[in-house]
């Protein structure tokens, strides 16, 4: 036995003031009567009751005493202790995408799962302690050895669904070390597949027969119908509970295109498609395209699908600092005409100089002249900068100038570097004939894209604002590089490198990781969950983010311009998870650890002794009182 509250044990040393009470109090009462008749009425009465006054005072006495003891304790509160009377229990809880199927009563599988463990909760053994382990992509213990039901309780209703694909196989053998080293004497498995088991685990399936249909990919293409051009809208679809004919409705920009219905089998996969013979120019630069399952379903997750596209976009906008800005102005045109979206401003060096250095532009390029100090909020293009510029990454050396017809250039040979393939992508790489040329001293970490002799004449990277730089050591009048078709597509790799595509891929499945590529104007990137939570990235270079919801994430990157970038991102559930009657080929079981010791059953005495207590305080007065009766 122990008491929760000891110090309620101060209360049993009233019991020897209580004795002492009661030797020192005086038990006789002198009384005065005017009538001899009650006088000896009285006397007779007396005589009748004294033989049990003595008895009546001393089991007074006692009564008190015990009741004073009983109450002592119950201020204590004695818990008694039964060895081994009570189990360790482990729930094994599948959360994985599956278990948000509703079933027939309205509640999901795994609000289900949840109410099932809260009873057993409820009804456990006073002394269980509980234990939580769940089943998803990250299988992981949760909570251990809880002993307070509340508490475990309150962990368990915070648990949410991961929707990732289930991993049972995880958590049976986390749920197995936990009874190798004797923390577990009751294991149960709650989950909506079809699981065989063996000894030491039981398992609860909370699946019914719920109608689930699904949406696994949906394309969108240009075809010609009789030699007329159309777009092709194809949906690929399941049933997984039976045969059926299912709907499906198809949107551009969410507005709808029309529906088709088809036959689908049972776990056959079935395409539904739409042609679009009209209008067909607005899905040129379309922004979404969706297909939904319009047949009531219990799982709304998967019965769409949706295709984002890119056209939002801001074009690159361009700030070129020059007085001959002819090779600038005729590239930028050629790639305008490539898809490569680039608007630009022309403004001589002296002008750019009253400015105060501060633009708000994707890319400044500096021909022939050497600012007093490089912008901080875009990427830089440095042309025959005949001066050392602050933070720039390399220092001036000398001017040269060759004979004709000028030194050849060569591609470096840096095939393993990835910035030199991004920006050497698509190029011939023919060497560049140079007549004039500044010799640069590089201190800090650059890739080499064109070299003569070892010295670098056209190289990439970082400077010291850890902004993106790229830098020619010629002028393009003194080359024939702008001659070269490579000129081209060297411009535009060095577009892409230096404002990059935040995203190229906007489809993707749950827990797929999205890599980021911010431009150096980005400022902070927002991100919108489906569930509506908003969570920011480190807008700086390449940043990486894990996928945990099914449906639409909204991007949104604020830029230096004063600009932003919005983006959509279609995160869908995951194939292995879209069959609500799953069976589980592997057999599992637990191994029980016969002698680790169980938990110890817990009685709290406290109602009884204080039952106990009133009833002898009952009889007391019972006592005291008895002559009135």
């Amino acid at each position: 036995m122990s008491f929760k509250f000891p110090f309620g044990l101060l209360l049993l040393l009233a019991i020897p003031v209580l004795i002492i009470i009661y030797i020192i109090k005086n038990r006789y009462k002198e009384k005065v009567t005017s009538s001899s008749y009650i006088w000896e009425l009285s006397k007779k009465f007396l005589k009748k009751k004294n033989p049990l006054n003595t008895i009546s005072n001393l089991l007074n006495l006692i009564v008190q005493c015990f009741c004073i003891a009983f109450l002592s304790f119950s201020l204590a509160d004695p818990v008694l202790n039964f060895k081994n009377g009570a189990e360790n229990e482990v729930y094994i809880l599948d959360s994985s995408a599956s278990m948000g199927i509703e079933n027939e009563d309205g509640l999901t599988r795994f609000e289900k799962a949840k109410e099932l463990i809260k009873e057993d909760v409820e009804n456990a053994t006073s002394g269980s302690t509980f234990t939580l382990v769940v089943s998803d992509s990250n299988s992981r213990t949760i909570c251990k050895n809880i002993e307070d039901k509340d508490i475990f309780n309150s962990i368990l209703s915070r648990v949410e669904i991961d929707y990732g694909e289930s991993e049972l196989k995880n958590a049976i053998s986390l749920a197995q070390s936990l009874s190798s080293e004797g923390e577990g004497s009751k294991f149960s498995l709650y989950t909506d597949k079809e699981v065989k088991v063996e000894d030491g685990l039981e398992t609860f399936n909370v699946a019914d027969t719920s109608k689930n249909y699904a949406i696994s990919d949906l394309r969108v293409s240009a075809i010609e119908e009789n030699e007329t051009p159309a777009i092709l809208l194809e949906a690929d679809v399941n049933s997984f509970n039976e045969d059926t004919e299912l709907e499906v409705e198809f949107f551009l920009n969410d507005e709808s295109l029309g529906t088709v219905k088809g036959e689908v089998k049972k776990n056959e996969l079935a395409t539904l498609s739409l042609k679009i013979t009209d209008n067909i120019d607005k899905f040129a630069n379309y922004s979404s395209i969706k297909a939904q399952i319009l047949n009531e379903d219990y799982l709304k997750e998967d019965s769409e699908f949706i295709i984002y596209n890119s056209t939002d976009f801001d074009t690159t906008s361009v700030l070129i600092v020059s007085n001959s800005p002819f090779y600038f102005e005729s590239v930028f045109k050629a790639l305008s005409y490539n898809n490569t979206r680039v608007s630009y401003a022309v403004i001589p060096p002296m002008l750019y100089s009253f400015s105060g250095g501060t633009v708000a532009y994707d890319i400044v390029i500096f021909d022939g002249y050497s600012p007093e100090k490089l912008p901080t909020d875009s990427a830089v293009w440095l042309f025959n900068c005949g001066e050392s510029i602050p933070d720039s990454g390399f220092y001036v050396q000398k001017e040269y100038t060759v004979e004709d017809p000028g030194i050849k250039a060569s591609y470096a040979n840096n095939t393993d570097d990835l910035l030199y393939q991004e920006l050497t992508k698509d190029l011939i790489k023919r060497d560049i004939t140079i007549k004039t040329y500044l010799r640069y001293t590089l201190n800090s970490k650059f890739t080499t894209i064109l070299s003569y002799d070892n010295l670098p004449f056209i190289f990439a990277g970082r400077n010291e604002f850890n902004q993106k730089e790229i830098v020619f050591n010629f002028d393009l009048h003194n080359s024939n590089l702008p001659l070269l078709a490579d000129f081209i597509i060297l411009m535009r790799n060095c577009i892409t490198y230096s404002n990059p595509s935040i995203l190229t891929d906007f489809n993707y499945n749950v827990n797929d990781k999205v890599t980021f590529t911010f431009p150096d104007t980005a400022i902070n990137c927002e991100i919108t969950t489906p569930s509506g939570k908003e969570e920011y990235l480190s807008a700086i270079d390449i940043e990486t983010y894990t996928l945990n919801e099914v449906g639409t994430y909204s991007v949104k990157v604020d830029l230096a311009t004063g600009k932003s970038r919005n983006i959509n991102i279609f995160s869908a559930f995951p194939l292995e998870e879209r069959n609500p009657n799953v069976v589980e080929e592997n057999t599992y079981s637990i191994v029980l650890n016969t002698e680790a010791p169980k938990a110890d059953r817990i009685f709290e005495a406290l109602l009884v002794v204080v039952i106990i207590s009133l009833i002898l305080l009952l009889a007391d007065w019972m006592l005291y009182s008895h002559e009135q009766f």
